[in-house]
């Protein structure tokens, strides 16, 4: 899986996903911090600036729509981990 934060695409195998804005926030972050645990409020902050607060649940559903991007099997992250209690972590 390649990421281009450039053109906000993933390109795994032979097809090209576009991020939205959302997606490209929080794959950012989580770039500029690989191998590093990314906590849950510093995700938010990245992608829904001032106004972060209860965003919980939908980080979760972008963190999903990323792993269909990026991983193999989303259901069995290998790229993508989620650190129980304090927030992700993207593994290079």
């Amino acid at each position: 899986c390649v990421i281009d934060l450039a053109k906000a695409e993933v390109t795994k195998g032979e097809e090209t996903f576009p991020l939205t804005a959302k997606e490209h926030a929080i794959l950012t972050v989580l770039c500029r911090n690989a191998n590093r645990v990314v906590t849950t409020d510093t995700l938010c902050q990245s992608a829904w600036a001032d106004d972060s607060y209860g965003y919980e649940n939908t980080l979760m559903v972008h963190i999903r729509h990323i792993r269909e991007k990026i991983e193999n099997n989303p259901s069995e992250p290998a790229a993508l981990l989620t650190v129980k209690g304090l927030g992700y972590k993207l593994v290079v």
